[in-house]
């Protein structure tokens, strides 16, 4: 395809901020850093301001090619100091795929990289793949996955640009342009849509990243409260949390509500076993709590001389796995469970070995990329030393039924007030 016969196949977009024709399929780029440019995002329906992109593309290249976001819609970008945002897809003889700014790379290095194998180009061209690219200013992401649908499991590249590293997001707010380019080697395209990015973050429905605030989440379980020393303990594994490369992907649970989430009851899509018959979604939260709290009563009575000496067993970036110190209180876990589910009629929505969990943090953004899976290593590493050496063993008691608003925080029952949803 030539420039202009390519230029003739652009179509006005279609509705959804997304651009996709019938009759826009393949760019053939030659060889040689060629470059076309592909899109104004601003010109894309419900696309209110730069700084938001998305292009997926289908290709059976077996040599690299690269995709940018910019701010001008000057090509070729290669060699100019033109601020942009690239990915490409093949570097170093197909050993990696990667990201970072401008073309070349500043230092001529990426700021992330995988060698994830299908974020790769194929070894056979009879078999194509599928790639997405998006860049969202809004919770400062730049990502890049495999098939068509951008979600947090097809994430092979994720970049938060809210560290100390403060000229990225401001370099990338501005980003209104999307273009291609071929390596050294001719390629063809296939451009399957280009439109606004869609959240990426894992805890969806539960926590926004936009406001970096958890959302309405309630249930009710049986919990266990941590003691105060073992409380500032695990605050020390969040400030080496929020002191490391990848804190900008996680968020941190209150330490007031530490604790072993041990015996999980009624979440929002469980209400139903509670009265059978009766809809879920008509059903008040404050009844629900006040039902479950009556069939616990004999369970909660026995609760100042219910006690589990608990030891550490392991950690990573956001939970603490605990175990028992002895066999005797394995034992007295599995009755007191055997009692919960006796009294409630309601299954454990935990199993046996998240019963014995602690979470400090939760993972916002998948971490994927080679330096993030290292800083991510090293990081478990610190948390497991801290807990090893300074754990012993903490002698959880008096278990508590719990009611949640969030989905990290709660309130003892019944001193919380009743609330529908």
């Amino acid at each position: 395809l030539s420039s202009s016969s390519s230029s003739r196949r652009r179509r006005s977009t279609s509705k959804g901020a997304t651009l996709m024709n019938s009759d826009w399929h393949w760019i053939n780029l030659p060889g040689g850093h060629k470059e076309e440019l592909l899109a104004d995002i601003c010109e894309l329906e419900g696309a209110a301001s730069t700084g938001r992109a998305c292009l997926v593309v289908q290709t059976n290249a077996t040599s690299s090619f690269h995709v940018s976001f910019s701010h001008s819609s000057d090509v070729p970008i290669r060699g100019t100091d033109q601020p942009n945002l690239r990915f490409v897809v093949g570097k170093r003889k197909n050993s990696m795929t990667s990201v970072g700014i401008g073309s070349p790379y500043l230092n001529k290095e990426p700021i992330e990289f995988t060698k994830s194998l299908d974020a790769l180009l194929t070894d056979d061209p009879e078999k194509s793949r599928c790639y997405w690219f998006l860049y969202d200013k809004t919770v400062g992401v730049a990502a890049m996955g495999v098939q068509t649908s951008p979600q947090p499991d097809l994430c092979r590249l994720v970049c938060r640009f809210r560290d100390a590293v403060g000229f990225r997001a401001e370099l990338c707010e501005g980003i209104r342009y999307i273009s291609v380019s071929s390596g050294k080697m001719p390629v063809s395209l296939r451009i399957v849509s280009i439109g606004t990015p869609p959240d990426v973050s894992i805890p969806r429905h539960r926590f926004d990243p936009l406001t970096w605030c958890s959302l309405q989440w309630q249930g009710n379980s049986v919990a266990f409260e941590v003691d105060a020393v073992h409380r500032n303990l695990i605050q020390k594994a969040q400030k080496l949390l929020t002191a490391s490369p990848i804190a900008p992907y996680y968020g941190l649970v209150e330490p007031a509500c530490f604790c072993v989430n041990a015996y999980r009851l009624l979440d929002p899509l469980r209400r139903s076993e509670l009265f059978p018959g009766e809809d879920a979604d008509d059903l008040d939260w404050g009844k629900c709590h006040d039902e479950v709290h009556k069939r616990l009563m004999p369970v909660l009575q026995s609760a100042p001389w219910t006690y589990w000496p608990l030891r550490f067993e392991k950690a990573d970036c956001t939970t603490l796995t605990l175990a028992p110190a002895s066999v005797g209180c394995s034992h007295a876990v599995s009755e007191w469970a055997r009692a919960v589910r006796g009294a409630t009629a309601l299954r454990n929505n935990a199993t046996n070995r998240e019963m014995l969990t602690l979470s400090f943090a939760f993972e916002v953004f998948p971490v994927e990329g080679e330096n993030a899976a290292q800083a991510r290593r090293d990081l478990v590493r610190e948390i497991s030393g801290l807990f090893e050496k300074e754990w012993g063993v903490m002698e959880f008691r008096c278990p508590i039924m719990v009611a949640w608003e969030t989905h990290t925080r709660y309130t003892t029952y019944p001193l919380v007030s009743n609330t529908s949803s």
